[in-house]
C-alpha cells in the first residue's frame, strides 16, 4: 500500500516541516513506460494525472515507452498498487517529492531529459531509470546537480533491494 512505502512516510514528514502558510507538498511517480509495458502486457494512459515526458517530435512515436510523470494521489488504488508493484520487479520507478505543479514539474523533467555532448551530439538522460539516477552525482558538478533539482524537494528510489533519497543518500 502506498500508505506504507518510504516515499509516503517521507512526503508526511516534509510537508510536518513546512510552515502552515506554505504551499502543499506534492507527490509524484516517474514511471518508465517501457518497462510498465513488459510487466502489466498495457500501456499507460495519458490523462489529467499521468503524463508522458516524450513529447517532441522526436520520439512522439514512442511516447508509450519514456518515462511517465504520475501525481500518485490522484490515481486510484489500483494504480498506485501497481507502481508499487513495478518498483520491486524492474528498475522503473522514482518517487519526487515536491511542491510544483504536475505541469510545472513536467516542464521542468521534460527539458532536463535531453543534454548536448561536447562534440555536439544529443543524448538522452534516463534519470527516470534508478541505476542512472544512482549514478548522477558521481557525474553533476555540484552546480549541475542544484540546477536539476531545483524545485524537488527529495527524490527516492529503490535500487539494488535499497531504497535511497538522491538527495540524502541510503534511508
Amino acid at each position: 500500500m502506498l500508505y506504507q512505502h518510504i516515499a509516503y512516510q517521507t512526503f508526511l514528514e516534509l510537508q510536518k516541516q513546512l510552515p502552515p502558510f506554505k504551499l502543499k507538498l506534492k507527490l509524484y511517480a516517474l514511471v518508465d513506460g517501457l518497462e510498465y509495458e513488459r510487466l502489466f502486457q498495457n500501456d499507460l494512459i495519458r490523462n489529467e494525472v499521468t503524463l508522458p515526458l516524450f513529447i517532441r517530435n522526436s520520439n512522439k512515436d514512442v511516447y508509450f515507452a519514456g518515462p511517465w510523470l504520475v501525481d500518485i494521489m490522484k490515481v486510484d488504488k489500483e494504480m498506485q498498487n501497481s507502481l508499487l508493484q513495478l518498483e520491486q520487479v524492474y528498475p522503473s520507478t522514482t518517487w519526487l517529492i515536491s511542491m510544483q505543479s504536475l505541469t510545472n514539474l513536467f516542464n521542468q523533467l521534460e527539458s532536463q531529459l535531453y543534454l548536448r555532448l561536447p562534440d555536439k551530439r544529443n543524448a538522452l538522460l534516463r534519470f527516470y531509470d534508478p541505476r542512472v539516477l544512482h549514478k548522477l552525482l558521481d557525474v553533476f558538478t555540484p552546480e549541475q546537480f542544484k540546477l536539476f533539482t531545483l524545485n524537488i524537494n527529495d527524490w527516492i528510489y529503490y535500487h539494488n533491494h535499497t531504497y535511497y533519497s538522491l538527495m540524502r543518500g541510503k534511508l
